[in-house]
């Protein structure tokens, strides 16, 4: 793959979610969660950055190399193996939303993709006039190498701390962070 990549928002991708969490056991490794995740797939909108292909395929038109994933109609149409990062977004209020999961295949992490994705619900989001998004990752009283660099992740997105809390999740520490848009 030559790397390059393109952000679609689409709804229903539980496949391409289930596929990168099982990839993740680290940050996604209890059944319950994930099959929460793969469920939330389901219901919210997906933001998933999604391969650009080198050539055509065998068996694919001209015309369908030509396509861009970004300007197909359906998200759904494309390859769940296409699909090098998911973010599910919560919207409740007009005015805030949340990132309820950003997941990027592993083979994938540091090369941007979750910025870019990040990127892309921010600018739909200020234009639907959303002024708060925020996110909930395990808090740092849970000593997690892994989930330092989430917090870090977050945090060189513009994230803040607001607050953690210890019994909003059953076993873990729950911080949540925010971002003014």
């Amino acid at each position: 793959m030559s790397g390059t990549y393109t952000v679609v928002r689409t709804l229903g991708r539980s496949d391409a979610a289930h596929e990168i969490l099982e990839e993740l056991p680290e940050w996604f490794g209890i059944d319950r969660f994930t099959h929460e995740y793969v469920d939330a797939a389901a219901r919210f909108p997906n933001y998933v950055a999604v391969a650009e292909p080198e050539s055509r395929e065998p068996g694919t038109s001209p015309a369908d190399a030509a396509t861009p994933p970004s300007s197909r109609a359906d998200g759904g149409a494309i390859p769940a193996d296409d699909v090098l990062g998911v973010l599910l977004l919560d919207q409740r209020y007009p005015t805030s939303a949340e990132v309820h999961l950003l997941a990027v295949r592993r083979k994938h992490h540091r090369a941007g993709i979750g910025r870019t994705l990040m990127a892309r619900v921010e600018d739909d989001l200020r234009a639907q006039g959303v002024r708060l998004l925020s996110v909930k990752t395990l808090g740092p009283s849970a000593y997690d190498p892994g989930f330092d660099q989430t917090r870090a992740f977050y945090s060189a997105c513009g994230f803040h701390p607001v607050e953690e809390f210890p019994d909003l999740w059953a076993d873990e520490p729950c911080l949540l962070m925010v971002k003014a848009l």
